[in-house]
Order: C-alpha cells, then structure tokens, then sequence
C-alpha cells in the first residue's frame, strides 16, 4: 500500500469510526423509542436501520432548509413513508438482478469520481459523505442502485411511453401561461456609486472618521448625480452622458443599457420605477444600496406568447419524462404486490 492510499484509508477509518462511536452514542430512535436493527425484509433481504436513519436524516435536513421543523410524534409516521421508498428501492435492485441487469464496476466508479469532482479536495468529499452519515461504500451502493434502476427503466418502461402530438399540443393549450413572456422593458441608466461606512473601526475616533468620509463621499456623489439630471432634463443625449459619467463600468460603454428587464430581474428600486416610465422618458434620481440611478426606458416589449412550434420539442421531452416516472411507479406498485415485505417499525 503506497503512502497516498495508506493517507486515505487512515482517513476513511477516522471518519467511519466516528459516525460509528456517535451512533453508539446516540442510538437510532422514533419518538424517543429505540429502532430495531433490521427495519424491513423484503423477499428474505434484510434492510438494515442504517439505510432509514441515513434517508430521515436526509428529509430532516431539507425540511428544516425550507423552515419546517419535525416534531417527535410525526417522526414514525414519515420514518414509515421513506421506509417504503427504500423497499421500492430494493424491488427495483432485485428485479433487475432478475432480468440478468448488471452494471460494471468501471461505470459505478466514474460516477463516483464525477461526484467528488465537485469538491474542492478530497477531504471535503469525505466530510460531506460523514455530514450525510454515509461511507464510500454505502454512496458506491447508492449509485449501484440508482444505474440498475435507469437500465430497468430503459428496458422495461421506455418502449411503451409514446406522446402524441395532440398530447403535446393539449398540454400548450392548457398552460399557456408557462409559455408566455412576460413583458420587458429595455432600459439604460447612469449610475454615481457610493460607498457604506465600515463597521471595522477599532476605536471611536476611527469610526467617526469613517462615517464622515462616507458622508462626505456621498454628498458629493448626490450633487454629480444632480448636475447630470439637470443635463437629461435639459434634453442632452442620454447615451453620451452614461459614457462621460456613468461609474458602471459593466454598461457605460453601451451608453448605460442595462438591457430587457421585468420588475423582479433586476434590484427593487429600478422595478419599482421603470414600470412606471413611458418610452424614451427618464426618471428622476433614484437611490439604491448602490448608489444613485437615473433611469432611460428607451422601449417596451409587449408579453408575447411562444409559439407552439418553438416549444414542441421541450413539452414532448416533458411528457415523456412525466409518463414514464408514472409508468415506473405504476411498475414498482405492482412488484411489491408479488413480493413478500415485513415491516418491523
């Protein structure tokens, strides 16, 4: 074993040995209720608790990432939810070992690699894969299972999805609204930074000093942004003047364009008053967290409806993935019916 692997195993084993020493600590329980070992059987296969402590600890996350928390009297409720997701998982394992579906250790590991790929270092993959109270082994499971799940789907469900073109052209028909674009305003604008006080002073004097330079800063930056209203309103060329004043540097040379905007794609200041602008009118000064804006709505856009034609190809591709996810759970539901489950929790 060369040192780079001896490194990685050394590594490996801390962080197993770990999540090993805390589950000792803190057993797997329901509602303050200790979970048994093994949680489900299906056709004689064992699912251990391992694989619904992983999948609750999961769900708990997201929840509490979209501000829901999860009381103790729900947890076996949802524990039995995703305990019926893992068998379908493993029916879906098992029927493709059925069907002669194998995939190589080659494909399972390029995966694998593409995944950690996304991390900055090796460390950092092996971190994430302890936060998720996961092993190499267990994601290399994971991802073994999800490949013989898209090859059983290939097999034995894409044949019989077909979409027509009445269902493609039904489904435009019914959610034109997804298909619209809402209207746009091109808009330009000339743009005076100014800067905030810094909250990093370390003493009194120094944090007095700061707030007046910022002041001092942001006066001068309201008197230039005035002057140059008083040059738009005077009729002056509003391209010109974004190239000579502008601070934003991304536009000035393209005379302050901003481009097509609706009101939530851009900051709520310049929303907020362009929508209120006819053609070629200007605003006036307009403050935001970045400073001082004059506005030039230069034309509106009128919402348009996408042609059916331009979106053909994306509803039917939609549909497809649509009927066959539905397809496949309709297929899972009926192997379950044949298999023999026991459920322990």
């Amino acid at each position: 074993m060369n040192r780079k692997s001896l490194i990685f195993f050394l590594l490996l084993y801390s962080l197993l040995l770990t999540a090993s020493l805390t589950a000792q600590e803190k057993p797997f329980t329901l509602n303050g209720k200790p979970v048994p070992h093994v949680v489900a059987e299906v056709n004689g296969v064992p699912l251990g608790s391992e694989i619904l402590e992983r999948d609750l600890f999961a769900f708990r996350f997201q929840s509490k990432q979209m501000g829901r928390e999860i009381k103790p009297a729900d947890e076996i409720t949802i524990a039995r939810e995703l305990l019926k997701v893992a068998v379908g998982r493993e029916l879906v394992v098992q029927k493709a070992k059925s069907l002669g579906i194998a995939i190589n250790e080659e494909k399972i590991n390029r995966q694998l690699e593409n995944i950690e790929d996304q991390f900055p270092d090796h460390k950092r993959f092996l971190t994430a894969l302890a936060f998720q109270h996961m092993s190499i082994a267990a994601l290399k499971e994971k991802i073994h299972r999800t490949l013989l799940e898209d090859e059983l789907m290939r097999r034995e469900i894409a044949p019989k999805v077909d979409v027509s073109d009445e269902d493609t052209k039904k489904y435009y028909d019914d959610n034109k609204a997804r298909f619209t674009k809402p209207v746009l305003y091109r808009v330009s604008h000339i743009h005076i930074a100014t800067v905030k006080a810094s909250g990093d002073a370390e003493d009194e004097a120094s944090r007095k000093k700061a707030e007046r330079l910022t002041k001092m800063i942001d006066e001068e930056a309201k008197e230039k942004i005035n002057s140059i209203l008083k040059k738009v309103e005077a009729g002056e060329d509003f391209a010109q003047l974004a190239k000579r004043f502008s601070e934003d540097e991304a536009s000035r040379e393209e005379g302050g364009r901003l481009g097509d905007l609706h009101a939530d794609s851009t900051i709520p200041e310049i929303g907020k008053e362009m929508v209120k602008l006819k053609e070629e009118g200007t605003s006036g000064v307009i403050q935001s967290q970045f400073g001082y804006h004059i506005l030039k709505l230069d034309e509106i856009i009128p919402s348009q409806l996408i042609p059916f034609s331009e979106t053909k190809t994306d509803i039917m591709n939609l549909l497809l993935k649509m009927k066959t996810r539905d397809l496949f759970e309709a297929y899972v539901e009926g192997l379950g019916k044949k298999a023999n489950i026991q459920v322990f929790i």
